[in-house]
C-alpha cells in the first residue's frame, strides 16, 4: 500500500512539474483567455410631466428640486437655480409656473438633501426635450458652454466636481424663454 500511496504522489509532483513546464515555455498567461461577463452598471432616469416627477422648493430657498425615483425606490432630482436678479431667469420645467437661470445636474448648495433627494455621482449622457430658445450646456464652470440640440442622446462623463449646468445661450435671449419638457440622465453607480 505504501508503494501505491508513493507511486501516486510521484505520479501527481510528475504532472504538475509538466504542467507548469508547459506553462512556461508557451510564455503566454493562459488565464487572460477568461472571460467574466460583469453586470451592467449604467442605469436611466427621466424627469417629465409624470406623476413620478415633482417640482418642489426646498425649505428656506427660492431654488426648485426637479426629483423622481429610479427603479429601486431612491429619490434623486436636479436643481433649478433661481438668479439673483430675476430678469435673466428664462429656464422653465413643464410649464411657465416656475422660473430658473440654470438647471444644474449637481446638489452644489444641498438643495436636493433638503427634500430627501440625492444628485448623481457620474452621469454618462443625457437627452433634454425642450421648446423656445436655445440651451447650452456648461461644464467644468466654463465660461462659454457647448450648445445642446433637443431630442439628442449626448454621451459624455459629468461628475458633481464638474458642477454642470444647463443655461439659456445668452445670444439667443430675443428667442424667448426655454421649456423643458422632459430631461432623461444615464448615470451609473
Amino acid at each position: 500500500m505504501k508503494k501505491k500511496a508513493l507511486l501516486l504522489a510521484s505520479m501527481g509532483v510528475l504532472a504538475c512539474t509538466v504542467g507548469v513546464t508547459a506553462l512556461a515555455v508557451n510564455g503566454t498567461n493562459q488565464l487572460s483567455i477568461l472571460q467574466v461577463k460583469a453586470d451592467p452598471t449604467e442605469y436611466s432616469v427621466t424627469f417629465d410631466g409624470s406623476e413620478s416627477t415633482t417640482v418642489e422648493i426646498p425649505p428656506g430657498s427660492d431654488d426648485y428640486a426637479i426629483c423622481t425615483t429610479t427603479a429601486r425606490g431612491n429619490k434623486v432630482g436636479v436643481v433649478g437655480g433661481r438668479t439673483y436678479v430675476p430678469q435673466l431667469d428664462h429656464l422653465h420645467f413643464r410649464d411657465e409656473t416656475n422660473y430658473f437661470g440654470e438647471l444644474q445636474l449637481g446638489d452644489f448648495s444641498c438643495r436636493l438633501l433638503n427634500v430627501g433627494a440625492r444628485d448623481f455621482a457620474n452621469i454618462t449622457g443625457f437627452k433634454i426635450f425642450f421648446s423656445g430658445g436655445s440651451l447650452v450646456l456648461k461644464k467644468d464652470l466654463e465660461m462659454e458652454g457647448s450648445p445642446v440640440t433637443s431630442g439628442v442622446k449626448y454621451d459624455m462623463s459629468l461628475t458633481p466636481d464638474d458642477r454642470p449646468v444647463f443655461e439659456m445661450d445668452e445670444f439667443a435671449i430675443e428667442q424667448g424663454d426655454v421649456i423643458i419638457s422632459s430631461l432623461t440622465i444615464w448615470y451609473s453607480c
